[in-house]
């Protein structure tokens, strides 16, 4: 296990887990294979087998075929590929959920087509009667649906209900993509999607490696053009260290099952400092280690960069986002501005979470907030 500082505490693994000491050898064992893996060569071969065994490693995770899946460069690329693929097969409207990720929603608007927002109740989940009234209502001339759906929203943890709204779509001779970067390692993943995307560094590999299945049937399109690497599927060179470092992730990966308790404790112990704390989505089903959370008193930037000096990271949103000045698009989806009028603070746990992680961060915050410290019950108990 590797972390920046020991001494700091890390609870933005939604942006990125910490690498693990298993990827780091694997990606540095592979960097000493010097072959191409497109050349046929042994060496080639040689570079080509640590991809191979990769695949098989990455499909397992994923539960589909190892075979239909292309690595790429992340899963912005993925989302990117999916909704290219969609649009040049002849879809000219897409469904796109408000609860996803900037990948698929700016992607889709790229594109001179009709772009629909699946809307989302207050917490967080994407409305299904309405995606199933849209379906039942299609207009032909509109080519298939293509429906985006992100499996669980990088913001609130919130998971959305992907096996209704496959069957929807499906039903409706559409395709749909669900992005899955924020669930790997962490729930179980039974999607019959035609395209899924997940991201080595979400689950403690390399950044800038990911994976994109398409089903054997499902449209598909490159975005990069030149050589027949990858399968004929993907220009460039391939990533081999990177590649290996994402199969040696996903094989060490036991879920994440045990920061619920830990994150249950930051929340309990929150809810006794603060009596106008919001947690969005509390109320639905959410990925064991996320929680995204509101003071209306408190901004966000502030907090955030106050718990920084004290050691402990924490985000303000999605990674890809949370630099920017404006209101969350999670929070804006679920029509909650008004509870985060100065933004919000997400926690998400990872592998190496331990319940100390509850008791420094809510020490921490009792500080910056100037509350009083949470009272301990006992002397065993981590946190309250």
């Amino acid at each position: 296990m590797t972390q920046s500082s020991s001494k700091r505490t890390y609870l933005d693994h939604n942006a990125t887990s910490p690498i693990r000491s298993e990827v780091i050898d694997a990606v540095s064992n592979a960097m000493a294979v010097a072959g191409n893996p497109s050349a046929q060569h042994g060496d080639g071969r040689a570079a080509n087998k640590l991809i191979s065994d990769a695949r098989e490693a990455v499909g397992l995770a994923m539960g589909v075929c190892a075979q239909d899946i292309i690595f790429n460069g992340c899963g912005t690329e993925g989302d990117n590929t999916a909704v290219h693929s969609a649009v040049h097969a002849g879809c000219k409207r897409l469904l796109i959920s408000a609860m996803d990720h900037p990948a698929t929603i700016i992607a889709a608007e790229s594109y001179d087509v009709t772009v629909d927002v699946i809307p989302a109740d207050e917490n967080g989940v994407s409305d299904m009667a309405w995606l199933k009234d849209v379906l039942e209502n299609w207009d032909e001339g509109d080519g298939r649906p293509f429906v985006s759906l992100a499996a669980a929203n990088s913001e609130t943890g919130v998971m959305q209900p992907t096996e209704q709204a496959t069957d929807l779509v499906h039903d409706a001779g559409g395709l749909i993509l669900i992005d899955a970067v924020q669930v790997l390692g962490k729930a179980p993943m039974t999607y019959l999607a035609d395209y899924i995307t997940v991201s080595a560094h979400k689950a403690a590999g390399p950044q800038g490696v990911g994976a994109l299945f398409v089903a054997p049937d499902a449209p598909y399109t490159s975005l990069l053009q030149g050589g027949g690497h990858e399968r004929r599927r993907r220009a460039g060179t391939m990533n081999v260290a990177g590649i290996a470092g994402f199969g040696a992730a996903v094989s060490a990966m036991s879920g994440l099952e045990h920061t619920r308790a830990i994150r249950d404790a930051i929340e309990a112990g929150l809810k006794e400092m603060e009596p106008e704390l919001t947690i969005f989505g509390e109320a639905a089903e959410r990925l064991p280690n996320t929680s995204f959370f509101a003071v209306p008193d408190a901004s966000s930037m502030t907090t955030m960069m106050a718990l920084d000096l004290e050691g402990i990271s924490v985000s303000t949103g999605t990674a890809c986002s949370s630099g920017k000045v404006g209101a969350s698009r999670a929070v804006t989806a679920m029509g909650l501005s008004e509870k985060a009028p100065k933004g919000a603070i997400r926690i998400s746990l990872g592998y190496n979470s331990t319940m100390n992680d509850a008791e420094k961060f809510l020490e921490a915050w009792a500080k910056i907030r100037k509350r009083a410290p949470i009272k301990h019950k006992s002397k065993n108990k981590k946190a309250a």
